[in-house]
């Protein structure tokens, strides 16, 4: 587990703390081991409570939560309406066509709820492009998008930390996550398909309003120099620019 510059082990001990050094542990006194022990759990809880309660902001619980489905309706939305002709169709997600890009907004609502009930990271990553098209992909998305709003309104979701592979967030983070993804693909399936790419335009003043703290502490995201799963942001928007359009050129979409 990382804390700051050090790396802490199933001991809870620092190699700054002696961590490798038995000799150095055993020679110091019981209480002061006690003490120590005390301070390090004592600075593992604030981080974890930072954490936890990063990016509350003004927003209630149910107004996050409300963003969590304007952003999973919108898809479906869109879903509903491609045509059977189209399904193979080119996507913004250049490694995507409209059947993969269903199926990666599926398999993401199942690893965001296995996440929000103590899945782990590397089942996170071994999941990503599991193949979920099965039967109805409007009927499917439906069912997978419901048990991840279940998950998310579960109680004490939005304050736990979960194990998400590029780096630990509260829940509350997690549905700010969950929410850009969705936007951002739902223009990129209106965009494929020819469907109306009008965002939800609350929920897009919102991301942009709390980007970094949607983004914060975050290793693989929009705002880092990492591009692995993120395109990088495309021509600097003008002043004049809508906030719709400034989301999507920060997400890396060509216009």
């Amino acid at each position: 587990m990382e804390t700051g510059n050090e790396t802490v082990g199933q001991g809870g001990l620092s190699a700054a703390d002696g961590g490798d050094d038995a000799g150095f542990r055993s020679a110091l006194p019981a209480a002061e081991q006690g003490a120590r022990k005390r301070s390090r759990s004592d600075s593992r809880r604030k981080q974890q409570r930072a954490l936890a309660t990063l990016g509350t902001m003004n927003d209630t619980d149910s107004t996050l939560l409300s963003y969590f489905d304007t952003a999973a309706d919108g898809f479906c939305d869109r879903l509903r309406s491609v045509p059977d002709t189209c399904w193979e169709n080119a996507t913004p997600c250049t490694e995507w066509n409209v059947r993969q890009l269903a199926n990666h907004m599926i398999q993401g609502s199942r690893i965001y709820t296995s996440l929000l009930r103590g899945g782990s990271s590397a089942e996170f990553m071994a999941n990503l492009d599991h193949e979920a098209l099965n039967g109805d992909l409007v009927t499917t998305y439906r069912g997978a998008v419901a048990e991840c709003r279940a998950a998310f309104r579960a109680v004490g979701a939005l304050d736990r930390i979960v194990d998400y592979p590029f780096g630990p967030v509260p829940g509350r983070q997690l549905l700010g996550l969950y929410v850009v993804d969705a936007v951002t693909h739902t223009w990129d399936l209106a965009r494929a398909v020819r469907l109306d790419e009008r965002l939800n335009a609350p929920t897009v003043h919102w991301i942009l309003n709390n980007f970094q703290w949607i983004y914060h502490g975050v290793s693989e995201s929009p705002i880092t120099d990492s591009n692995r799963y993120y395109g990088s942001p495309t021509e600097s928007p003008m002043s004049d620019t809508s906030e719709q359009d400034r989301l999507l050129h920060t997400m890396g979409r060509k216009l």
